[in-house]
């Protein structure tokens, strides 16, 4: 049972760093920065997120979000870890919100 309470919080870990970026993405789109911070690149090719010169910020958005999918629990383990719970455990933004986050970026674009 020790070994998964420590692969547990290894996988928490990992999405706080990776909502972290996210985060980060964010503000960038919001701000529409002309390009990537020095640090914010370094931290994606940490987590072995592709950011080529000239990328737009929603693309590498998309790409944390995928990075995340793969750490997070589908619904049917969430339950079983949590079926003596009765508080659900906090979960990083979802598609819902970053689609969001991208369609509000594309309507200020189409507006310009």
């Amino acid at each position: 049972m020790m070994a998964m309470t420590e692969e547990a919080a290894e996988r928490r870990a990992m999405l706080r760093r990776l909502d972290d970026i996210l985060e980060a993405l964010e503000q960038l789109n919001l701000t529409e920065a002309p390009e990537l911070p020095e640090r914010l690149r370094l931290s994606l090719a940490a987590h072995e997120i592709p950011a080529e010169d000239g990328i737009e910020i929603r693309v590498l958005i998309e790409r944390v979000w995928r990075k995340q999918e793969v750490h997070m629990l589908s619904p049917r383990q969430e339950r079983r870890k949590t079926s003596s719970r009765r508080t659900l455990p906090h979960r990083p933004p979802g598609h819902d919100v970053i689609e969001s986050i991208l369609r509000q970026a594309n309507q200020g674009s189409l507006s310009d």
